[in-house]
């Protein structure tokens, strides 16, 4: 699926829409949970309520995690009948530019979902002590993990196919073992921990950046091996086809 072929499909289906207004009726309701209860002036004021701010980071950041993966695992397709394994097994195609198209159309994708979300975020900055700045990077480190969790999706669809529910299983257990040790390891890369710190002071070189930065490496890394685990799969298909043949 090229770019312009994604966009197109994409925005026009109604699976796809639907997810759209599911994500922001869950910002809005995280919105409304963590509204300050006290006088609005006084909360923007003296911005005493950060906590909104950073509960509505959160939320939007669990509601990215879960699409990106079901979105990278062609859950929310809308021709899931075609899943990429028998994709590359009965074509030709590039492996670079396949997986690189549903990069390039994730990227796009995310960037979407973030301008949705935007709006919950700059409400919730607006009585937690937050700036613009701090709703930008906020954005960068939310499109970021949103990328890794959707590479992830994808390469469980590389390797599992539409195996389900066995795959999606798989798919959340390894995304969730993937931030707990992103967390233990590096906490710094954690998109939790960058959120959580993002209000506070901080010296040396910006944690976010560190925050963004290593999520997106992750993205690479895993779509890397997704472009691994199709070579394995059209390897193996080919190996089947000639055996076969010689038969």
């Amino acid at each position: 699926m090229s770019v312009r072929e994604g966009v197109r499909t994409y925005l026009s289906d109604r699976l796809v829409l639907r997810t759209c207004l599911y994500l922001a009726a869950a910002l809005g309701a995280a919105v409304l949970a963590a509204w300050p209860r006290a006088s609005l002036e006084a909360i923007i004021r003296t911005g005493a309520s950060s906590d909104t701010f950073t509960v509505v980071a959160m939320a939007f950041l669990v509601c990215l995690l879960f699409l990106g993966a079901r979105f990278g695992a062609q859950d929310f397709s809308p021709d899931p009948a075609v899943q990429l394994p028998e994709h590359v097994r009965l074509t030709a195609v590039s492996l670079l530019g396949l997986v690189g198209g549903r990069a390039s159309f994730a990227v796009l994708h995310t960037i979407l979902l973030l301008l949705l979300g935007a709006p919950f975020l700059a409400a919730a900055a607006a009585v937690g002590g937050a700036g613009l700045t701090h709703v930008a990077r906020a954005l960068a480190i939310l499109g970021a993990a949103g990328l890794a969790g959707r590479a992830i999706g994808l390469l469980s669809n590389c390797i599992m196919g539409a195996r389900r529910p066995l795959r999606d299983i798989a798919l959340y257990l390894f995304l969730v073992a993937v931030l707990i040790a992103t967390f233990l390891v590096a906490t710094a890369a954690s998109p939790f921990y960058g959120l959580y710190a993002l209000l506070e002071p901080s010296e040396g070189f910006p944690e976010w950046l560190v925050c963004v930065a290593a999520n997106l490496l992750l993205a690479a890394a895993f779509w890397g091996l997704s472009i691994l685990a199709l070579a394995v799969v059209r390897a193996r298909a080919r190996s089947f086809m000639k055996g076969h043949g010689n038969g």
